[in-house]
């Protein structure tokens, strides 16, 4: 088992060299263009990347709901102390 955790381990190492290498080998890294303000920045994502900037805030919000779902504690003691309250 520890030897398929290793080769697990290592394969992802290695497909993240490759994909660094990848993009940094790109020619959009160039010193050619002049780089972009924050304007820019604003208007492509939220004018060219609209559609991707909704449902990547609608999943935040659905993972968010399910975090603090997940975090809830509904044992009988809490829910009858939320009840009755602490009159001690």
């Amino acid at each position: 088992m520890r030897g398929i955790s290793a080769l697990a381990q290592i394969g992802v190492f290695t497909l993240l060299i490759i994909l660094l290498s990848e993009v940094m080998s790109h020619p959009m890294w160039g010193e050619t263009g002049t780089p972009p303000t924050t304007v820019d920045f604003a208007v492509s994502i939220f004018g060219d990347w609209s559609v991707a900037t909704i449902v990547l805030g609608v999943l935040l919000a659905m993972a968010m709901i399910g975090a603090s779902y997940l975090v809830r504690d509904e044992r009988l003691v809490n829910l009858i102390w939320d009840l009755e309250g602490d009159e001690e």
